[in-house]
């Protein structure tokens, strides 16, 4: 005895994830696949989580939100802390540089 298989296209899902969804259908014990598939949308209609994706990711956005904040903070902290290293360099070396020269080892530029 031969069965017969209907082929059955959803766009946007491949054949494994309708198999997939055929064997929830069976497992939950559907009258027919089209049933369960509209309870499944019903149930995702009902808790507000239909066609949500943001929702999927908005924990990861807020950590990333938050790690490129740290990240900024920290880029112009180390910005500010170069800076007044940078002026302290040149309070120094003017330092050296007049010490030098008063002790004769270096002829003055003026």
């Amino acid at each position: 005895m031969v069965t017969r298989r209907t082929e059955l296209k959803i766009r946007g899902l491949t054949d494994k994830e309708i198999d997939y969804l055929k064997a929830q259908s069976k497992r939950m014990k559907s009258k027919s696949f089209n049933d369960f598939l509209v309870r499944v949308l019903r149930e995702k209609i009902e808790k507000d989580q239909f066609n949500l994706v943001e929702a999927n990711y908005l924990a990861h956005l807020e950590n990333m939100k938050l790690t490129s904040d740290h990240v900024l903070f920290l880029t112009q902290k180390q910005t500010d802390i170069l800076a007044e290293f940078e002026t302290q360099l040149a309070r120094y070396a003017d330092y050296i540089s007049r010490w030098l020269e008063y002790e004769g080892e270096v002829e003055s530029s003026d």
